[in-house]
Formats: C-alpha cells, structure tokens, sequence
C-alpha cells in the first residue's frame, strides 16, 4: 500500500511540473511565397470536370484561402488537348467533357506567372454488383460482388453516403463506420469488432487492393454506420494518386483525433499530393454504385 501511494504522489508530481512549467513561445514562421493548390478529380460517370485552383496560406493567418480567378487550365487526354476550362465562381473551373477509362491525362495550370502541372491514368471500368446481403435481417447489410481486373494493379475503396440529423435539418454526409468479416481489408483504420456478427469496424472507409486478394473473384458484406435512408453503397477503383491521397488525408485526421487524447503524442502524417510545382491532387476513378431506401 505504501509503494502504491508512493507512486501515486510522484505521478501527480510530474503532472504538476509538466503542466505547471508552460510558457508563451514565439514562433518565428518564415514568410514564404504562397504554393497554387489544385484539386481536381476524373469520374467516367460525370459529363463535367470541376477543378479547384486556391493559394496556400500561412499558418497564423486568419483568412480564408484565396482563390485564383484568372487561370488558365487545359486538359489533355493522350497528348491531344481536349480543351481549357472555363472559370464560374470563387475557385472553381469547369471543362464540359466525359473521360474514358483507361485512358492517360495531363492537366496544365498556367497562373500568376506560375506553372503546375499533373498526369493520371484512369483505371478500367470496374465490374461489380451491389445488393443486400439478408433482406430478411433486421440491419440492413450490403452485399458487393465484383470481378478484379488482372492487367493493371487496382485500388479499392468500399462506403455509404446517406443522411444525418432530424426531419427539417438534414444534411447529406458519408458513413462514419463500416462494419464487415473481409479479411484481406487494408488495416490501416480498423478496429477488432467483438460484439456482434462482424469482426471488424473500419472509420469511413473499407480499401483494398489486388495484392492481397486470393483470385479474381471477390464477395464482400458490409454494414454501414450513423447515416440513414436514403443511402448509397458505393465502391470505387482509383488511380494510384487519388488512393495516396485519401489513405493519408484519413491517417491526418486519425493523427489530429489522437492528439486530443493524453498524454499528448502528434505527429502529423503528411497529405500525398501529385501536383508538380504546387499541391492538391490530381487523380481519377471508376465506379459502381446503388441506392437503397426504407422499405
């Protein structure tokens, strides 16, 4: 008992040093020119490319980020240009086209007296079904078959988009967890799940990719959390930029939740950007979707 109260005091005595000794501390941030921000993603399944072109900004300031108005953006598509992109309000830039799967583009921003630039390769359309898994059982579980392709290396990302909040309040927002028994998952954002039918949860997304898969065929459940009806399933195969970037913006956030815990350990993941001569992302995709509702 005295051991046990010894250590007691000189754990409290070191969280007294520890919080007790805090002071102001000067940060000395370099001015350094803003980077163009450009985000802009390829959908097969849109008749519109929208593009996204901001400044950086540093970390103290207090303002919005600053838009660009006045860029020019042309898109190519295996080396021919397709066409530029027309400004419509604050940083956004759209270009009226339906890109095609497997095919290679170039993206070139041209922009107070800066040039960025960025390519990537649409994956081949993906081939999958989406439907419920038991429409007898009591929660809803979503069942996706799908047929991997064995000419390229393809990248996997599995959710739902539905509703939260009350009647008269409702807004539209992705599945906070996902529910599911697929083992070959990556596991960079899951958690054992003991208590029920799935062993696993996963926070907003389920990726995999084909390296780990056994065969070609793959059959996979899920089930979606914190979102209602109307709700779509959703599966999606990108390219490998946009795969970079979603795992290290989920990992950021992770990184962020976690330094709100004590003691406080943060090290901030750094977000992928394949943009050259700025940042942002640049990346593409196919998918498969289905929308399901209250019956």
């Amino acid at each position: 008992m005295l051991l046990r109260n010894t250590l007691r005091i000189v754990l409290i005595l070191i969280l007294i040093v520890e919080f007790g000794c805090i002071q102001n501390v000067n940060l000395n941030l370099d001015k350094k020119e803003p980077t163009l921000v450009l985000n802009c993603l390829l959908d097969t399944e849109k008749d519109t490319i929208t593009a996204r072109l901001t400044k950086t900004r540093s970390i103290e300031s207090g303002h919005a980020f600053e838009s660009i108005t006045n860029a020019e953006i042309t898109l190519f598509e295996e080396g021919d240009i397709i066409g530029d992109f027309s400004w419509i309000d604050s940083s956004e830039y759209i270009l009226a086209y339906t890109v095609k799967a497997g095919k290679t583009y170039r993206i070139e921003v041209s922009a107070e007296k800066r040039n960025v630039w960025a390519e990537t390769t649409i994956p081949s359309q993906v081939k999958a079904t989406i439907d419920y898994a038991d429409p007898e059982f009591p929660s809803p579980h979503y069942r996706i078959t799908m047929n991997d392709s064995t000419e390229e290396e393809n990248y996997y990302w599995v959710s739902a988009i539905g509703y939260r909040g009350a009647e008269g309040n409702r807004y539209k927002d992705i599945a906070g967890l996902l529910y599911s028994n697929f083992e070959y998952a990556d596991d960079f954002n899951r958690n054992l799940y003991q208590d029920g039918y799935f062993r696993f949860e996963y926070s907003y997304y389920l990726r995999f990719t084909d390296f780990e898969l056994p065969g070609n065929n793959v059959d996979l459940i899920v089930y979606p959390q914190s979102i209602g009806y109307p709700l779509e399933v959703f599966l999606l195969s990108t390219d490998y930029h946009l795969d970079k970037y979603m795992k290290s913006s989920i990992l950021l956030q992770q990184m962020e939740t976690d330094a709100e815990e004590m003691p406080i350990v943060y090290a901030p993941f750094p977000s992928y950007s394949n943009i050259n001569g700025g940042t942002g992302i640049f990346g593409s995709m196919t998918s498969v979707s289905k929308q399901f509702t209250r019956n």
